[in-house]
């Protein structure tokens, strides 16, 4: 699966823990196997994670989403255009997975709670860089046009989740730093968001960001 390959050289980790007020603490066994879940609502999430970048982005001029604190920063535009770039190879990676099958037999292996997979993607303590064909290419320049690709994908994301007649826990994908299963893959992709909203605001409280 070339999609999934590709997916797994991200690198976007820290510590920078941001807990979740739409947790909750469950036990479940599965093939004989005790599994704690501090559960996070995916649609939840999801939807505040969007509207977070939605107020981050909007009413920003042409200038402010393409002012860059420095040559090796991105600009407002260029972390939308790389949300929406990764948010997009992630569906065709679900995609795949639900095509090929359940993988029940790997839910073992899944030692993460849904908490901690929020937690790794939004700790923004360390740096790595972006995989070139996750690089944001300066497609957009106004807060419009950003804004409207980052809400389009979200909502088609939501709506292709909820017409799917999956069990999202029974579908297990392996990231460098390990075994999640797709319910966890989408908390992943919301938190991917969130982490590069603050990354915004980051821009946005540069000295030197325009006034307008």
């Amino acid at each position: 699966m070339k999609i999934l390959i590709t997916f797994l050289s991200l690198a976007f980790f820290s510590s920078d823990y941001v807990s979740h007020k739409n947790c909750q603490t469950s036990q479940r066994k599965d093939m004989g196997v005790e599994i704690i879940i501090d559960k996070v609502d995916v649609f939840e999430y999801l939807k505040e994670t969007q509207e977070s970048l939605e107020e981050s982005v909007e009413g920003l001029s042409e200038e402010q989403m393409t002012f860059k604190p420095d040559a090796e920063s991105w600009s407002v535009a260029e972390v939308v255009e790389h949300v929406v770039i990764v948010e997009g190879a992630l569906k065709s990676m679900l995609e795949a997975r639900f095509q090929d099958g359940e993988t029940p037999e790997l839910k073992e292996e899944v030692k993460m709670t849904d908490d901690q997979v929020v937690a790794l993607i939004t700790d923004r303590s360390g740096k790595i860089q972006t995989q070139d064909q996750f690089q944001p290419s300066g497609k957009f320049s106004k807060a419009n046009e950003a804004v409207e690709a980052f809400n389009q994908q979200r909502e088609t994301l939501i709506d292709w989740l909820k017409d799917s007649d999956v069990d999202m826990r029974n579908y297990v994908n392996e990231f460098p730093f390990g075994k999640i299963d797709a319910y966890q893959t989408v908390l992943f992709l919301a938190g991917h968001s969130a982490r590069h909203t603050a990354q915004i605001e980051d821009v946005k409280s540069n000295p030197d960001f325009p006034q307008s």
